[in-house]
């Protein structure tokens, strides 16, 4: 872990009122952990959206994403890179296709690029986008 996250770590649990960054940590597990445990979707095809952001000028991130895009180029329905404005950082964005615990795989794979990068993702279910598609 880094000086720079233990410090982030040590100012979120004092700005909210948790007793350190040991409790911090605990509670960020326990999220992850429920987020990757069983859900509705488990066995289903689903639709993903991922954006990952990270620092301008990071080729080990950049080439890190490209042999991502590489090894997952069968699920990546679509995927862009930008340059924030004023070099404040990038985003790379990936649409998905594939089966649940493919993406979450891929999420888990992006992730675990850089602790620097931060991910936002959604994911739906295939057939409910479907449905939603033809009630209109």
């Amino acid at each position: 872990m880094t000086e720079r996250l233990r410090d982030d770590l040590d100012t979120f649990a004092e700005e909210h009122g948790y007793t350190g960054r040991s409790e911090v940590i605990r509670e960020a597990c326990q999220s992850l952990l429920e987020e990757y445990q069983h859900s509705d979707d488990e066995d289903r095809l689903v639709l993903a959206t991922v954006a990952a952001m990270f620092g301008y000028n990071e080729p080990d991130i950049e080439g890190r994403m490209m042999d991502i895009r590489h090894e997952y180029e069968t699920s990546i329905r679509s995927n862009s890179h930008i340059c924030l404005e004023d070099r404040e950082g990038c985003v790379e964005t990936f649409v998905i296709e594939a089966e649940y615990s493919d993406v979450l795989q891929f999420i888990g794979t992006v992730q675990g690029v850089d602790e620097s990068i931060s991910v936002e993702y959604t994911a739906t279910a295939i057939d409910v986008v479907s449905t939603e598609i033809e009630q209109h």
